[in-house]
């Protein structure tokens, strides 16, 4: 549900992608839960203790679990278990995940403790609220974690700090996970059957990543296609292929989008060329000429212009696809074993397991490297005097030679595409069979985000090269002869660095204008002109 008086309500049904992403990054938003749920997290509780005091045998209330599944536990060693639980899987390793990031995986396993099917006690439920309200933030190293009986590591982290252990971020200092939660004024968790599984055993780490990567796809795709008009007016690319009628007739949802927004950016341009004129001044050539005439523009553009709304259309829905599948994922119970009060039962299953997420990143990420890919051709067509229209070669006017221009900005973004192709192995087949055969088959899901998330930035980066490129054309063509978007997008460089007269090291400029294009501002300034810009187009 929609987040009102900077207060973030959660019913384990409607939380929203923007929601999660907007409550995790927003420290002053305070996150509840439905007064509706309570009720029913309560009655799941009772039957839980109700089966642990009868002794049924229930994975996970007086069982062991994992490999040692056929191990039962008297009731009096549940405590004891269930932290020992938590303590055997905390074995992450590496980097730590940023405190935001840490923050959204604790949204998103609130989100699916509270629809009542997980047994964990209501108290207990409300500490992990305090945790995430006072801004407790877990250590969570981002290495280690199968993605099958869910993120169990990563959550791991989180419910070791819950009950006194491990370490955590509190007021920007690492400290004592005990320490952390008593400088917050939380209380510390007293886990009984079941509670320590409901804590670990889902897919909360990777559906916040996921949902991360999804939201800065969705940035890198808008930027790309305003970068792309930028670069196809500054080549003085043809209009024409980006008319809707044509793309009417071969309908994807993505592509028709990129060439609905190409139109929209290009519209004003005194560079990108009309073929119908332009059909009509080669006419004029071919009838001067007796025989066989060469024009010194082609009739239609390479690939890389032309074909833009079928090359990137396809990322745009990947994109799309996977946020169907995360939505889904957030708004679920994906734990085991689920307890339906309704029905005075428990059923094992296997709901923790993180393939759909997995698969979904790898798609994604393996789609966006297309992104990346065409962003390198248009930037060599910048830096080909015989691929440009008319521009110096590495846009490299007077000097030249001693000179070098942009040339090697191009072997960032040319290293950066082999990059990108390296990490689209997927994560999602690499499935390797662990703790004694029990967890067989596992998902990768948190590895597939982490590379997915790499190629996003990698492109952010490719992205901010093509900007430069652009830009320099532009003072070479002539600004006043650019597009509305094209101009806004001259101007925005322009306050980062100025026109390259000269030959200079840029990497700062390169960063500088990749840290614009993540913050969303392009976008925002592009779309205050010209309206919004669609990943996808529904039909009417």
């Amino acid at each position: 549900m929609p987040i009102k008086e900077n207060t973030l309500i959660l019913d384990g049904y409607t939380l929203t992608l923007e929601e999660l992403m907007k409550a995790g990054t927003d420290l002053s938003i305070k996150v509840e839960i439905d007064d509706k749920n309570w009720p029913k997290i309560r009655d799941c509780r009772d039957l839980v203790d109700k089966w642990a005091n009868e002794e049924r045998c229930i994975y996970g209330v007086n069982t062991s679990c994992g490999g040692l599944v056929d191990h039962l536990l008297p009731k009096e060693r549940d405590n004891d278990f269930q932290k020992n639980l938590v303590r055997s899987v905390t074995t992450q390793v590496g980097e730590p995940f940023e405190d935001t990031l840490v923050r959204k995986f604790m949204i998103a396993r609130a989100n699916s403790l509270c629809r009542g099917f997980s047994g964990i006690k209501e108290k207990n439920l409300r500490i992990y609220l305090d945790m995430i309200n006072n801004h407790v933030f877990p250590v969570i190293p981002r290495k280690g974690s199968l993605g099958t009986s869910g993120d169990l590591g990563p959550l791991g982290c989180i419910a070791s700090v819950a009950f006194g252990e491990w370490k955590a971020k509190y007021n920007g200092k690492v400290m004592p996970g005990k320490e952390a939660m008593e400088a917050a004024g939380v209380e510390l968790m007293f886990l009984n059957a079941k509670e320590g599984l409901s804590l670990i055993n889902g897919t909360s780490g990777m559906v916040g990543l996921a949902c991360t990567v999804i939201t800065e796809a969705k940035n890198t795709l808008k930027n790309s296609d305003i970068i792309a008009a930028f670069a196809i007016e500054t080549l003085m690319g043809r209009i024409n292929p980006f008319d809707v009628r044509v793309h009417a007739q071969k309908y994807h949802p993505g592509q028709y989008a990129t060439a609905m927004n190409l139109t929209k950016l290009l519209t004003g341009s005194d560079l990108a060329i009309d073929e119908q004129e332009l059909s009509l001044t080669l006419q004029a050539v071919l009838k001067k000429h007796e025989g066989i005439a060469v024009a010194d523009i082609p009739v239609e553009d390479a690939y890389s212009i032309r074909c833009t709304p079928q090359f990137v259309g396809p990322t745009k829905e990947a994109v799309a696809h996977a946020e169907e599948v995360l939505l889904r994922e957030l708004n679920s119970s994906n734990d085991n074993p689920l307890i339906f009060t309704e029905w005075d039962t428990f059923i094992h299953n296997g709901h923790f397991h993180g393939q759909p997420i997995s698969f979904a990143m790898d798609c994604l990420g393996i789609a966006m490297i297309n992104l990346g890919v065409v962003s390198d051709r248009r930037i060599d067509r910048f830096m080909d005097e015989h691929h440009s229209t008319g521009l110096p070669p590495f846009l490299c006017k007077g000097d030249t030679g001693v000179r070098m221009g942009l040339m090697g900005g191009q072997f960032m973004t040319t290293s950066l595409v082999a990059e990108n192709r390296t990490l689209a192995i997927p994560a999602s087949i690499q499935s390797i069979t662990s703790t004694a055969d029990f967890q067989d088959i596992v998902s990768f899901g948190l590895i597939a985000g982490r590379k997915a998330r790499k190629i996003v930035e990698n492109t952010n980066h490719i992205l901010s090269f093509e900007l430069m490129c652009a830009a320099q054309a532009a003072d070479l063509r002539g600004i006043e002869k650019l597009s509305p978007a094209g101009k806004i997008m001259h101007a925005a460089v322009r306050e980062t660095l100025p026109y390259l007269d000269h030959d200079k090291v840029y990497i700062d400029h390169m960063e500088e204008l990749k840290a614009r294009i993540e913050s969303g501002e392009f976008v925002e300034r592009v779309e205050k002109e010209i309206g919004e810009l669609l990943i996808v187009h529904e039909k009417e």
